[in-house]
C-alpha cells in the first residue's frame, strides 16, 4: 500500500528481576536457596494511540500492534518472511489453485467457546459489507464476486454486482473454511497474514457489537487478552490461556503505556520505567546503534522517488538513468540519516523470501540499481543532450511536508546540482495535494514509499503494470506487462519467481522509479528481553515467543 507513516502521565511497573541470594542453615551444611522465578512482565510504550480494537476497521501501527495479540487468522508471519501455521491446521489447494479448503484446529476463544470456521466466514463476509466500510476490504477481492458484493452500492463500479450469497466464502462445518477465488492468486497464502482475514466470535454480530470492541466486552483468541484499560495511559495485557498455544507464551502480563513527548519517554526507559520503546530522540539514534544500545530491523517497506515520464527530459531513460547513477546510496544514507536504513538495490527490499527454502529474492536478484558512478551519469546525461548540465530544465520534486523528507531531499538536489550541474527545486506540500499533482501528472518527481500490506513480491511490481490506477509514473512496457502476466498465472514457485525476477531487471534497467532506501524499525530493549519478534510488515512487534531471561 502507498506510505503508511504512522498523555503526560504514566503508570510504570518495574521490571521484577528478584534474585534471593541468602543462604539457609548452619556451618557445613549451608545451601544455596533456589532463585525465584524471573516475573514474566513486560512495559511497553505504543507507537500512538489505538483507534480500535476491530479487525476489520484499523487504522494506524498501534491498531494492528493490538489486534495482532488478541487476536490470530489463518496463518501467521515469521519475521524472516515465512508462514507458518495458525488457526489453520492444514489446507488444500484444488480448482487449479482457485479453491482453498481450510481445516481449523481445535482452538478456543478466550471466553472458553470454540473457534469455528463460521467466524471466519461471517467476519469475512461482514468485512465485505458495503455499508461496514472497511480500509482494507481490497485486500479480499481475490475471493470469487467479494468485489462485486462489497461495490454493490457503489454507483461508480461498473463490473457486475453481487449478494452476500454469491461470495465465495462458506464454512462447511465447523472446522472446514472454504473460500474460492475469482481467479488463481498464488500470493493468496501470504494475504491472510492481515487482520482483515481474521475470524470474530458470534458477539461481535449483536446489535450492540460496538459493546464488544471495548475492554470490558472484548473476546479474542490470540495470544493475549485484555485485563484492564486505564483511561488515557495505558492498556493491560495477560496471557489468553485458552490460546491453543499457550504453553508456548512466557510472558504473563504486558502494560501498554500510551505514547507522550519523546523526551518524557525516553527518561522514563532510562529510568527503567519501560523495557521497550521505539520512541527514540532523534540526536541519540546514531550514536545509539554504533554503541549497540540500540536496535535495528529492517521494514518492507521502500523509499523512493517517482518520475513523470511523458515530459521532457525525463521522457529519455539516459537521463533517468543519469540522476540515478549520479548517487552513492550508501555514502547518503550514512552520512545523512540516522535511523540505520539501508540501500535498496532494487524496488523490492530484503525480507522476502524466494523459490528455494531459507533465500532471499533481493539478495538472488542482486543489486539491479544504478548507483555510484559519476562517471557514467556525466556520459549519459550528454548522450541525451546535455553536456555538463547545459540546457537542462529546472525539474520540480516534491515531497511531503515531513521535516526529514525535506532534509535529505535537499542533501540529494544538492548532489544532482554537484556532479551533474543540473537544478533541481525542492517542493513541499501536503500529502493530499502530492497525491494529486501525481495523479494528475502535473510534476516531475515526486516522493513516494511504498509498504507491504503482505510480503511477496506482486506487491510492488502490480503498480507498473500497464493501466494500473496506482502507476502515476506513465511508463508503460508491454514486456513488463507479459513478464507479470507469466508471474501472477505461473502455478510452479519458482517459474514465478524468475518472472518477477525478470520483471524488476526491466524495470530498474528503464527506471520510471528512483528507489533510495529501506525502512527500518529502530527501537530499544531492556537487557533480559528475548524472543522479541518485528512484523516486516511494519506492524509492530510480535510478542508470542517473548520472555525474560
Amino acid at each position: 500500500m502507498r506510505w503508511r507513516i504512522s498523555g503526560d502521565r504514566y503508570l510504570g511497573i518495574l521490571l521484577g528481576m528478584i534474585l534471593v541470594a541468602g543462604m539457609l542453615g548452619g556451618g557445613c551444611g549451608k545451601e544455596s536457596v533456589p532463585k525465584e522465578p524471573v516475573k514474566q512482565h513486560l512495559n511497553y510504550l505504543l507507537p500512538a494511540v489505538p483507534s480500535s480494537p476491530d479487525p476489520g476497521n484499523l487504522r494506524n501501527e498501534a491498531d494492528f500492534q493490538l489486534i495482532t495479540s488478541l487476536f490470530e487468522g489463518l496463518v501467521r508471519l515469521n519475521p524472516d518472511g515465512t508462514l507458518e501455521k495458525a488457526l489453520a491446521e492444514d489446507w488444500q489447494i484444488t480448482d487449479e489453485g482457485k479453491k482453498y479448503v481450510f481445516t481449523i484446529r481445535e482452538a478456543h476463544w478466550s471466553n472458553g467457546e470454540k473457534v469455528t470456521a463460521f467466524d471466519f466466514a461471517a467476519a469475512l463476509k461482514r468485512n465485505l459489507d458495503p455499508q461496514y466500510n472497511s480500509p482494507y476490504a481490497y485486500l479480499l477481492y481475490d475471493i470469487k464476486n467479494a468485489e462485486g458484493y462489497h461495490r454493490s452500492l457503489d454507483n461508480n463500479y461498473s463490473g457486475k454486482k453481487f449478494g452476500q450469497e454469491k461470495v465465495g466464502i462458506r464454512a462447511e462445518n465447523e472446522q472446514t473454511l472454504v473460500i474460492e477465488l475469482q481467479k488463481k492468486e498464488p500470493a493468496f497464502l501470504q494475504k491472510l497474514v492481515h487482520p482483515v482475514f481474521y475470524p470474530l466470535p458470534p458477539q461481535a454480530f449483536l446489535a450492540s457489537n460496538n459493546a464488544f470492541f471495548s475492554v470490558s466486552g472484548l473476546v479474542g483468541n490470540g495470544p493475549f487478552q485484555l485485563g484492564r484499560e486505564e483511561a488515557g495511559e495505558r492498556y493491560e495485557l495477560v496471557k489468553n490461556k485458552q490460546y491453543w498455544g499457550a504453553e508456548q507464551i512466557k510472558l504473563e502480563s504486558m502494560n501498554w503505556v500510551l505514547p507522550g513527548k519523546v523526551e518524557d519517554t525516553w527518561k522514563m526507559f532510562q529510568e527503567k520505567r519501560l523495557d521497550l520503546t521505539s520512541a527514540i530522540p532523534f540526536s541519540f539514534v546514531r550514536q545509539g546503534l554504533q554503541k549497540g544500545q540500540l536496535k535495528s530491523s529492517p521494514l518492507l517497506a521502500c523509499y523512493f522517488y517517482q518520475f513523470n515520464v511523458t515530459q521532457k527530459p525525463l521522457h529519455d531513460q539516459r537521463v533517468r538513468q543519469a540522476l540515478s547513477y549520479s548517487l552513492n546510496r550508501e555514502e547518503l544514507i550514512k552520512k545523512h540519516l540516522q535511523g540505520g536504513q539501508k540501500p535498496v538495490w532494487g524496488i523490492i527490499p530484503e525480507g522476502i523470501s524466494d523459490s528455494a527454502p531459507g533465500t532471499d529474492f533481493r539478495q538472488k536478484g542482486g543489486k539491479i540499481v544504478s548507483d555510484g558512478d559519476c562517471k557514467k551519469a556525466r556520459q549519459l546525461l550528454a548522450e541525451a543532450g546535455y553536456p555538463e548540465g547545459v540546457d537542462f530544465p529546472e525539474l520540480e520534486l516534491l515531497i511531503s511536508e515531513n521535516e526529514g523528507h525535506r532534509y535529505f531531499a535537499e542533501k540529494i538536489r544538492e548532489e544532482w546540482q554537484k556532479q551533474l550541474g543540473i537544478t533541481v527545486n525542492v517542493s513541499p506540500l501536503p500529502w493530499p495535494e502530492l497525491l494529486k499533482r501525481m495523479s494528475e501528472r502535473t510534476y516531475d518527481l515526486a516522493l513516494l514509499g511504498w509498504s507491504a500490506d503482505y510480503a511477496d513480491p506482486s506487491v510492488y511490481l502490480k503498480p507498473y503494470i500497464t493501466g494500473s490506477g496506482n502507476n502515476d509514473s506513465g511508463w508503460v512496457n508491454s514486456a513488463y506487462d507479459e513478464f507479470m502476466k507469466e508471474a501472477l498465472s505461473q502455478e510452479q514457485e519458482e517459474l514465478r519467481l524468475k518472472a518477477f525476477h525478470q520483471a524488476e531487471d526491466l524495470l530498474m534497467e528503464e527506471l520510471p522509479v528512483l528507489p533510495l532506501y529501506q525502512y527500518t524499525k529502530v527501537y530499544a530493549a531492556r537487557e533480559g528481553l528475548k524472543g522479541l519478534a518485528v512484523s516486516p510488515l511494519g506492524t509492530g512487534f510480535d510478542f508470542k515467543g517473548t520472555y525474560v531471561e
